[in-house]
C-alpha cells in the first residue's frame, strides 16, 4: 500500500488552486498549486527530492524530462527540437517549460537513479582531540568547610576560569550534579560548558563531518573518542533542481523573491535527513552528536547560512564573510540537539572556498619543503600552488561540463552512465556504472572520448571533428547540421536512441580544460616557477578521482610533463572536514591556512587571458 503525503501550498491572490498527483517509487504525493505554475515549480515543492534541472529552469539544458499528463501547456517549439517522436508519444515534457493550468499527474517513478559519489580519501594520522570535549568528573560533595557554589565546583574540576554557561543549563545544574552522587560528564568547548550528563557518558561522543559539493553531499559520522569513522552517507545535492552550478543558483536567488530561502531549506533539510540516516544505520542516539563541521565552496556555505551570495557573482566578487562561522544547530535549522555546535570552516575568497582550505589541510601542502600543486576538478576548478614558504590559489570558470551538465548526452555518475571509453580491436568500447544499459555519458568518459577522437584522427588539435575520416573507429553522423561521434548505438542504449558526442560538446570540454590548464600556467608565471619545479600534483574531488590520467594528459587538461608526479587523493575536502572535526588543532589550522594563502584573481590577469588562448587547443601530435 502506497504512502500518501499531502502538501499544502499557498496560492497567490486572485489565483485558482489545482491538484497535482506525483508518483514516486514507493509513495504517492498530492499537493495543491496555483494556476500558471510550471511542472518544475510543482516538483520543487516536494521536500527531499533531487530532481535534475541543471540550468535552474531557464529552458536551456533540455534535461528536465518528465512524464506528465493533465491540463498542461508545454513548449511545442522546444519539444519538437529536443524530444523524439517516441518521447512525445509517451507524454514526456520539459518540466521547466511546461505550465500546469489544471489538475496534473507527474510520474517520477523512473526518474531518479542512485549516484556513485566519492567518499573515500587517503587516510589521516594525528592526535584525536576534538574541539568539543567530554570529561567525566567525580566532584567532591559540598560540606561546611567547602561551600563553593555548584558552578565554581564544576569549573575547578574542569580547570576552567570564568566558565560560560547558558541560563537554561545553569538552572538545571544543581539537580544534574546531584543526580548520580556528584558524578557528572561535562561537554565543553573552550571555556563554554555546553551540556552536563549524570554519570560517565564519555563513550557516547560523536560528531559529523560534511562536505557540501555543488553536485554531491557527503556526511561522515565520527567517534570523537576513538577517532574512527563510524559510517558515511552521501547523496546528490538537492539544490541541483534549482541550478547545476553556483552561478545558476546565485541567479535563482536574484530572480526569485524567496529563492535564497528555497535553496537554504533544500540543503538544511538534506543535512537533517543525512543525520537521521547516520543515527538509524549506526544505532546511536542523536542527542550524543555534539558537533557538525562543514566544508563547501563559498556559494554553498553562503546558501547554507542564508547569506546573500549576489555579490559573489559580479566584480569585484565580494562574499558576505570568509571567516569561520559557528552557531548551535537550531540557528541553522538543522535537526540536531540544541547544544550541538555547527561550524563552517573558513573560505579564502568568493571562488576559493572552505573545501579548498580543507584540501590544503588534508594534503599538508602548507608544511612541505617541496613545491606542490593541488587541483580540484569539478563544477568549479580550484588550483593551489605552493609549499611551507607560501601558497597561491585561483579559481577558474571551468563550468559543469566535466560533471555532465552542458554536454548533450551528459549525466552525473549514476547507474547506467558510460564511465569509460576505450579502443579494442579498432572498435569503440565502453563500460557503464553498474553494468547497466547506457543512458548517457559521465565526466570520466567525456575526457576519454575527446582523447580518443584526437588519437584516431577524427578530431584535429583545434577541436574540429573531421567527417571525411571514413576509416576511423568512430562513426560520424549529423545532428542539427553539425557532426557528432556515435558512442553507443541505438540497439545498445536504454532509450533506444544513439548516444553521441557532438561538436558542441567538444567545445564545452575545450573551454573547461583550457581554463584549468591556463590557471596552472598563470600561477607558475606569478611565482616564477616552471613545471619542473613541481614535485607533487594532487588531484582531488569526485571527478578528478575517476578520470583516466592518460586521457587527461593527452588532451592537455593536466600538465604533460608531470604524469609521474600525479597523486589522486580522493575526497580531500571531506578528509579535511574529518580532521577538523576530530582535532581542535586541525580546525585552528584552517584559519591559519586562510590567512596564509594568497588569492589570484584571474579575471583581471592579462597573463591568464594569454594562457587561456594558448590552452584552448588540444596538444598537437
Amino acid at each position: 500500500m502506497k504512502k500518501e503525503q499531502i502538501v499544502e501550498c499557498d496560492a497567490p491572490a486572485n489565483s485558482t488552486e489545482h491538484a497535482a498527483e506525483i508518483l514516486l517509487e514507493d509513495e504517492r504525493v498530492e499537493l495543491k498549486f496555483p494556476t500558471g505554475s510550471t511542472v518544475l515549480d510543482i516538483i520543487n515543492r516536494i521536500e527531499g527530492l533531487n530532481f535534475d534541472a541543471p540550468c535552474g529552469g531557464k529552458g536551456r539544458c533540455a534535461k528536465c524530462k518528465v512524464k506528465v499528463t493533465g491540463d498542461i501547456f508545454p513548449s511545442e517549439d522546444a519539444e519538437k527540437e529536443h524530444l523524439t517522436e517516441d518521447e512525445m508519444a509517451q507524454d514526456i515534457h520539459f518540466a521547466c517549460m511546461t505550465t500546469a493550468n489544471g489538475n496534473v499527474e507527474i510520474d517520477l517513478r523512473n526518474t531518479f537513479k542512485s549516484a556513485k559519489i566519492l567518499t573515500e580519501h587517503t587516510g589521516y594520522k594525528f592526535t584525536v582531540d576534538p574541539n568539543i570535549r567530554k570529561s567525566f568528573l567525580m566532584l567532591e560533595a559540598p560540606k561546611l568547610g567547602d561551600q563553593r557554589d555548584d558552578l565554581q565546583r564544576l569549573a575547578d574540576a574542569l580547570n576552567i576560569e570564568k566558565p560560560v554557561i547558558s541560563k537554561k543549563l545553569l538552572q538545571k545544574l544543581p539537580g544534574l550534579i546531584r543526580q548520580d552522587d556528584f558524578q557528572i560528564t561535562a561537554v565543553v568547548s573552550g571555556r563554554q560548558i555546553i551540556a552536563l550528563e549524570p554519570g560517565d557518558t564519555t563513550d557516547q561522543h560523536y560528531g559529523i563531518a560534511v562536505d557540501i559539493g555543488t553536485t554531491t553531499v557527503v556526511a561522515y559520522l565520527l567517534d570523537l573518542k576513538s577517532g574512527e569513522i563510524v559510517d558515511v552517507v552521501s547523496d546528490l545535492n538537492h539544490q541541483k533542481s534549482l541550478g547545476a552550478d553556483v552561478i545558476s543558483r546565485i541567479n535563482y536567488t536574484i530572480q526569485n523573491d524567496d529563492g535564497l530561502e528555497q535553496l537554504r531549506q533544500k540543503i538544511v533539510n538534506e543535512l537533517s535527513q543525512m543525520a537521521n540516516e547516520l543515527v538509524r544505520k549506526s544505532n546511536i542516539r542523536k542527542k550524543n552528536i555534539y558537533t557538525m563541521v562543514i566544508v563547501g565552496n563559498t556559494t554553498m556555505t553562503h546558501l547554507l547560512c542564508g547569506l546573500d551570495p549576489t555579490n559573489i557573482a559580479a566584480a569585484p566578487f565580494v562574499p558576505v564573510v570568509t571567516d569561520s562561522i559557528s552557531f548551535p544547530a537550531p540557528t541553522f535549522d538543522i535537526k540536531l540537539k540544541p547544544e550541538c555546535i555547527v561550524t563552517v570552516i573558513p573560505c579564502v575568497s568568493g571562488y576559493v572556498g572552505a573545501d579548498i582550505v580543507s584540501g590544503i589541510l588534508a594534503t599538508r601542502i602548507y608544511e612541505q619543503e617541496d613545491l606542490s600543486l593541488l587541483i580540484d576538478i569539478g563544477t568549479n576548478g580550484e588550483i593551489v600552488l605552493g609549499n611551507k614558504d607560501g601558497m597561491l590559489c585561483c579559481a577558474t570558470a571551468a563550468g559543469p561540463a566535466f560533471e555532465g551538465a552542458h554536454i548533450s548526452r551528459g549525466v552525473g555518475g549514476i547507474s547506467g552512465a558510460i564511465n569509460k571509453v576505450y579502443l579494442e580491436g579498432g572498435e569503440v568500447k565502453y563500460t557503464t556504472i553498474d553494468d547497466q544499459r547506457p543512458i548517457g555519458i559521465c565526466g570520466s568518459a567525456i575526457i576519454d572520448i575527446v582523447a580518443l577522437l584526437q588519437e584516431t584522427g577524427v578530431m584535429d588539435h583545434t577541436g574540429r571533428l573531421l567527417e571525411d575520416k571514413k576509416d576511423a573507429a568512430f562513426q560520424i553522423i549529423q545532428i542539427e547540421g553539425l557532426p557528432a561521434a556515435v558512442i553507443a548505438k541505438d540497439d545498445e542504449t536504454d532509450s533506444g536512441f544513439d548516444i553521441c558526442f557532438t561538436q558542441k560538446d567538444i567545445r564545452e570540454v575545450q573551454l573547461a580544460k583550457g581554463a584549468i590548464a591556463a590557471g596552472v600556467n598563470t600561477l607558475l608565471l606569478d611565482t616564477g616557477k616552471t613545471q619542473d619545479d613541481i614535485k607533487n600534483v594532487y588531484i582531488a574531488g569526485g571527478f578528478g578521482s575517476f578520470l583516466s590520467k592518460e586521457s587527461a594528459l593527452a588532451i592537455g587538461l593536466l600538465p604533460a610533463g608531470l604524469g609521474d608526479r600525479i597523486k589522486v587523493v580522493g575526497n580531500a575536502a571531506g578528509l579535511g572536514a574529518i580532521m577538523s572535526t576530530l582535532s581542535a588543532k586541525e580546525l585552528e589550522q584552517c584559519q591559519n591556512i586562510k590567512k596564509t594563502v594568497q588569492y589570484v584573481e584571474l579575471s583581471s590577469s592579462a597573463a591568464f587571458m594569454d594562457e587561456y588562448l594558448k590552452c584552448m587547443n588540444f596538444p598537437e601530435k
